[in-house]
């Protein structure tokens, strides 16, 4: 049962650009604590390129960035909804290169709301934030409560640990099938990497 659900992760490829400075959305940490935002988005928000890396500006479908989401080219996108995920926002923006234009306004971040409270805390390893009890500031092994998922949820975050997207491997398969560059699955019991 431990196989129903991989972890998202952006994949490293030769030449693409990172992504730093989002810009034109208040309160960012809401992308990751999973807070509707598609009512009233702002439609000025726009990553931009990161300066330490000036000649990568290769614009792959799933683009490395410094906030933790999921920032898909149109391709990616139209993949995920044609899964209909529920509980799942797509809030465009533009990618903006080195030199401040306009690289693409195709990609969106993939937003999940309303995490799942699925963390089963008695077999996970966990340290929790000593300010905010709830939050889960560093997770040495994870074990997911399959029960608390409802079926339709086939892309989530989680209550509490704001640091990973969850996909169903119905989801994460159609995503392989399609070729997609820089996005991988790993499973929850790899994680954490070595």
């Amino acid at each position: 049962m431990k196989d129903n659900f991989l972890i998202w992760k952006y994949k490293s490829v030769d030449g693409a650009c990172v992504l730093k400075d989002l810009r034109g959305l208040e309160k960012t940490f809401r992308l990751n604590n999973g807070t509707p935002l598609a009512a009233g988005f702002p439609g000025d928000v726009a990553f931009h390129m990161h300066p330490d890396f000036p000649t990568d500006l290769l614009l792959v479908d799933n683009l490395l960035n410094s906030d933790m989401v999921i920032v898909a080219s149109k391709r990616l996108q139209d993949c995920v909804r044609a899964q209909s995920p529920s509980e799942v926002e797509y809030l465009p923006v533009k990618i903006i290169d080195h030199k401040g234009r306009i690289a693409s306004k195709d990609y969106a971040i993939i937003h999940p709301v309303r995490p799942v409270d699925c963390i089963d805390k008695q077999h996970s390893v966990f340290e929790t934030n000593p300010i905010d009890p709830d939050d889960i500031e560093t997770l040495e092994k994870l074990v997911i409560d399959e029960a608390k998922i409802p079926d339709d949820r086939r892309l989530f975050r989680m209550q509490g640990f704001w640091g990973m997207t969850l996909v169903r491997n119905a989801l994460a398969a159609a995503i392989a099938a399609g070729g997609f560059s820089g996005v991988e699955f790993l499973s929850i019991d790899d994680y954490p990497e070595a």
